[in-house]
């Protein structure tokens, strides 16, 4: 009997392992939909978010795109490339007109440069990444400053100051990846510090090892490093947007003082690579729009997902392909300032430009009105999101949220009920019970005393019987 219920349990196990969200990338978001995942791992498809509207083919002077590796949108709406393989820049508009190329800064030709950024008073600045210089360039291709490895004893000497990806914040200070290191720099190259830096957990066995082991033991070990940045992206709040090579926390929200307020939690899914083994996201690039919803491009699934200001999960798009709508390997991504999403593909060596679906600009709408605190104005455009799509677990929170923050619990849970939201729903329960209890008070305690009073008069009349059965029993006289 045993070895059968281990039997149907083990053939239980198999069939929720197949049925588990880690086998993701089953669903390659086509034509027809997107999907959003959630918190659990699960994947709700929902309505097609974003439609591929045209490809800037990167033919520019007769010379194709060649292993490009950052792509820029400016104030203007002007795309600037990096074009690393054949060492320039790309200026462009956003329709892919060519309207200025950069091949060289001062005397020095660029040497595979890997990132671009153009700052408020248009200065473009590249990282001359293996020249081991930043430039900062006018927009006519003048030099106005090159900043080099500056002078510090914090910088380690085995570090190459070999720049990949740099921004520039609206107070001129330079953040720049060199890398694993996370540096700013001042337009007089003076080196401030590290930026965005992880604390290293406490290890109570590398403790032990620098308390005991030889020199030469020590330098055989592997030393605890903290994440390495990839890519980040200036928002229009003046906040850093960043992703990092972690296993959760991979999207960080970071603020002058260097202090991540974005949760802290995995985002995006375990797909299959190419060798058929299970790999964790690895994120290329971010941008954010001026809404504060972010973009991230993952190079395993070749996909595009989309979070708001809470890191809740909005839509993931694209997917490994060579048609329209797909990418062979996502590179950068940035948002220009009427939504269009520009996606640099490098293997295709091509950008593809993406609009949004109406059912999207409902949900950036209603997200908009729940941001500025409109909340019944949101709450009519997110039951009608409801309408069109019954299952979106976001619209659902969202409108919980809302049932909740009006003290409707018993409506809130039922809406994160829905979501699948259990820490939400569990407070919503916590409060609705606090309200009853609080409203009820004078019955509740009446009945507690009604209770306490009845039990104790119950063991009273038990105690009196259970002494007769003794009596009884132990053939005791008495009254």
């Amino acid at each position: 009997m045993k070895h059968s219920i281990r039997i149907i349990g083990l053939l239980l196990g198999l069939l929720l392992l197949a049925a588990c969200p880690l086998s993701v990338g089953a669903i390659n978001s086509g034509a027809e939909h997107s999907y959003m995942v959630e918190d659990d791992y699960d994947q709700s498809i929902i309505p097609k978010t974003y439609q591929f509207d045209y490809v800037i083919d990167g033919l520019f002077d007769g010379v194709k795109l060649s292993t490009p590796q950052d792509l820029f949108i400016s104030g203007k709406g002007e795309l600037f490339i990096a074009d690393t393989g054949n060492n320039r820049i790309l200026r462009m508009d956003a329709r892919g007109q060519l309207l200025a190329t950069y091949t060289v800064a001062g005397d020095k030709a660029f040497s595979s440069p890997k990132g671009v950024f153009v700052d408020k008073n248009g200065y473009i600045y590249v990282a001359d990444t293996n020249n081991k210089r930043i430039v900062k360039l006018t927009d006519s291709g003048e030099l106005v400053a090159t900043i080099v490895r500056p002078e510090s004893d914090l910088i380690s000497e085995d570090i190459s100051f070999e720049p990949t990806k740099l921004m520039v914040c609206n107070n001129g200070l330079i953040y720049v990846i060199v890398g694993k290191e996370f540096m700013s720099i001042t337009q007089d190259n003076e080196f401030m510090g590290y930026f965005g830096s992880e604390k290293i957990p406490f290890s109570l066995s590398n403790m032990l090892v620098n308390l005991f082991a030889s020199d030469i033991q020590k330098q055989k070990l592997t030393k605890v490093q903290p994440s390495s940045y990839n890519n980040f992206a200036l928002g229009a709040d003046g906040l850093v947007y960043a992703v990092a090579n972690k296993s959760t926390g991979q999207i960080k929200k970071i603020t002058s003082v260097g202090e991540n307020i974005y949760e802290e939690k995995f985002y995006g899914e375990y797909v299959y690579n190419q060798s058929n083994v299970l790999v964790p996201p690895n994120y290329a690039d971010v941008a954010v729009d001026q809404n504060g919803i972010i973009f991230v491009c993952e190079s395993n699934s070749r996909k595009i997902y989309q979070y708001d200001r809470k890191g809740n999960s909005i839509a993931v798009f694209g997917g490994e392909g060579t048609t329209e709508g797909y990418f062979s390997m996502p590179v950068a991504v940035d948002v220009n300032a009427e939504g269009h999403v520009f996606v640099l593909d490098s293997d295709r060596g091509a950008v593809q430009v993406f609009s949004s679906t109406a059912f999207m600009g409902q949900v950036l709408d209603a997200l908009n009105l729940f941001e500025n605190g409109k909340y019944d104005e949101a709450y009519t455009a997110w039951n009608e999101i409801v309408r069109l799509n019954a299952g979106y677990p976001l619209a659902h929170d969202m409108l919980g949220t809302i049932e909740y923050k009006r003290k409707n619990y018993t409506a809130a849970m039922e809406h994160f009920e829905i979501s699948g939201n259990q820490e939400d729903y569990g407070e919503a329960y916590g409060e609705q019970m606090h309200d009853l209890i609080t409203k009820n008070f004078a019955v509740v305690a009446i009945g507690l005393i009604v209770v306490v009073l009845a039990a104790a008069w119950g063991l009273g009349k038990l105690k009196k019987v259970v002494d007769k059965w003794n009596r009884q029993l132990f053939h005791i006289a008495g009254d």
